[in-house]
């Protein structure tokens, strides 16, 4: 209970999925343009999108972690309360969403070739996913953005303990998939090389 405490609890966990959205935020737009020319920014896509998976990962954690708590029924997360109900019940399909698009794009890769129905998942998953996405998004935003900013005051982190700790696992998580999109690489030429030249 004390190190929970010292990681900022309640706290700490929604500054952590804030900060954690916001940076997710920044490379979804990226990936997001290189959606636009897709020939000439293949490879970025596939780089941004590597990159995007530890991150993600970290961004369903902190979401499920709150979710098991209050299930669980932890007074602190119980005192929080839940997230709206449509957001409550919009939840499974974005999680679902988002499985189907990273799980698709790493089996494209894997696969090592333009597979059709591999493909047809892969957009199936980004149409569902981006609507489920739009609506998460826009109803977050104000709370991520008063969160990160409360988060920057001397008095929130004093009161709020753990800002070390939530900078290193985002930054890890994000190092983690730098790692992995860098490592790769070759792979990502070589299914390029087989679309292009198929």
């Amino acid at each position: 209970m004390e190190r929970m405490r010292s990681l900022g609890g309640v706290e700490g966990n929604e500054i952590l999925t804030s900060l954690v959205a916001a940076v997710l935020t920044v490379l979804l737009v990226a990936e997001g343009v290189t959606i636009l020319q897709m020939g000439p920014l293949l490879v970025p896509h596939m780089v941004i999108g590597l990159l995007l998976i530890p991150l993600v990962g970290l961004k369903l954690g902190t979401t499920g972690y709150r979710f098991a708590r209050y299930y669980s029924h932890s007074p602190a997360y119980r005192e929080k309360g839940p997230p709206l109900l449509p957001l409550r019940l919009l939840a499974p399909v974005l999680v679902l969403a988002t499985v189907g698009v990273f799980a698709s794009g790493v089996a494209l890769l894997v696969d090592g070739r333009k597979s059709d129905p591999l493909m047809l998942l892969h957009k199936a998953s980004f149409i569902v996913w981006g609507a489920a996405f739009g609506i998460h998004f826009l109803a977050y935003l104000p709370r991520v953005l008063r969160s990160l900013r409360d988060d920057w005051s001397a008095r929130r982190r004093r009161a709020v303990g753990g800002a070390g700790v939530r900078a290193t696992v985002v930054g890890a998580a994000f190092g983690s998939g730098l790692v992995l999109a860098l490592a790769l690489l070759p792979v990502i030429d070589a299914w390029q090389d087989a679309v292009v030249g198929g």
